[in-house]
């Protein structure tokens, strides 16, 4: 049964290789020339369920050597497997640095929100403050009481003496 498997995944490979896949997804990819080939892809070439390969690490091995050089003559440069993934760590270094960027952007950001927020509330106890002292004394605990009742999540502890 493992060599039926495996000859299975090394038909699919060479199938993909050539990019001339049985699978129809696939050569709708390999059309439009966006194919990749990856376990993902051999697997699914060879009809075989997910997590086939996790037996045959020589394939696996035969699979990111096959990618890669397959990159590699795609690549406009036509460089060496090495320089091209020097390239990708350098892309993803420069991608990474303006994601850090943005993030400390953001949280400045959110920082002065939170200062607004908390500049905003202050101004809304001593507004609701002001208001209550507006209403006579004797009226005042029934006013808080409907308030309350209204909604609940919309009291604001503050100090109101």
């Amino acid at each position: 049964m493992k060599q039926a498997t495996r000859n299975k995944l090394l038909d699919a490979l060479e199938r993909l290789i050539e990019g001339k896949p049985d699978n129809r997804e696939l050569r709708l990819k390999a059309k439009e020339g966006k194919l990749k080939i990856n376990d993902s892809t051999v697997e699914k070439e060879a009809g075989l369920s997910v997590g086939s390969l996790r037996n045959h690490g020589d394939i696996k091995g035969m699979i990111k050597t096959k990618s890669l050089t397959n990159r590699v003559e795609k690549s406009e440069s036509g460089e060496s497997p090495i320089e091209l993934l020097e390239g990708e760590v350098k892309k993803l270094k420069r991608d990474r640095t303006q994601a850090n960027k943005k993030k400390a952007e953001y949280f400045e950001l959110a920082k002065s929100h939170k200062k607004a927020l908390a500049a905003q509330a202050t101004n809304h106890i001593k507004m609701v403050q002001e208001l209550m002292e507006m209403i006579p004394i004797y009226e005042r605990e029934r006013a808080m009481d409907k308030i309350v009742k209204t909604r609940p999540d919309n009291v604001i502890e503050g100090k109101f003496r």
